[in-house]
């Protein structure tokens, strides 16, 4: 008896895994169309990024005149 009962929790663990994959799977490719169809959230993501390296180029341009003029105290 005690090797039926174990046969049917692991199936039912089997049972439990394969929904939770199915579910996975439909989100992974909902998530997957979304990101393809290029939908507001990427808009949105691809004007953050110009946004942050328009930013790091400017900061990048006064740490090196900030350089430059310790360079020029240093002599």
């Amino acid at each position: 008896m005690d090797v039926f009962v174990a046969l049917e929790e692991r199936i039912e663990k089997l049972i439990k895994a394969h929904r939770e994959l199915q579910e996975r799977v439909v989100a992974l490719e909902d998530e997957n169309r979304k990101l393809r169809s290029g939908d507001a959230d990427g808009a949105q993501l691809a004007e953050r990024i110009e946004a942050l390296e328009a930013e790091r180029t400017e900061v990048r341009a006064r740490l090196e005149k900030l350089l430059k003029n310790l360079t020029v105290l240093e002599l």
